[in-house]
């Protein structure tokens, strides 16, 4: 009768299916968690920033393309409307030319107009920070250049 020697046993290193699929489902209960407790306006502090600035460069385009002086003006507060306008020479701004609004809940501080000169240049520097929750974004327009740029 011949003998059958048995194999030596190998560990093999690596995660099994059941643990991978473990990892995934807490990975996904934590992510809504996440998400359902954060207010729709912390969760597009981001996006709300970017469009501000957006909608800031669009301003400065139609300044040196139309070549008219440019008024981009934002009160500050909550529930934010901000508006551009095209201005004369004597600084009378006719009817609005652009206008955007922040979400629900967004707070807006910071520099309440800005004058484009007919080249896209500002006449001052300026800030604007938007916020919620104690998240913040700043939206900055160089004095020099006009150059825009969001920070967090």
């Amino acid at each position: 009768m011949a003998m059958v020697k048995a194999l030596p046993h190998r560990h093999i290193k690596g995660f099994t299916l059941i643990e991978l699929i473990i990892v995934i489902v807490v990975l996904g209960i934590l992510a809504a968690y996440a998400t359902f407790n954060a207010s729709p306006a912390e969760l597009t502090l981001p996006a709300q920033a970017e469009r501000m600035a957006s909608d800031i460069r669009q301003v400065q385009t139609l300044a040196y393309t139309t070549g008219q002086r440019m008024l981009f003006e934002t009160p500050n507060g909550t529930n934010i409307t901000y508006t551009a306008k095209s201005c004369n020479a004597s600084n009378v701004c006719t009817p609005v030319v652009l206008s955007g609004s922040l979400e629900k809940g967004l707070a807006l501080s910071g520099t309440t107009s800005v004058h484009f000169s007919t080249l896209g240049q500002p006449t001052a520097a300026a800030t604007y920070t938007l916020s919620i929750d104690g998240s913040s974004k700043t939206i900055s327009v160089a004095a020099l250049t006009g150059f825009v740029t969001v920070t967090p």
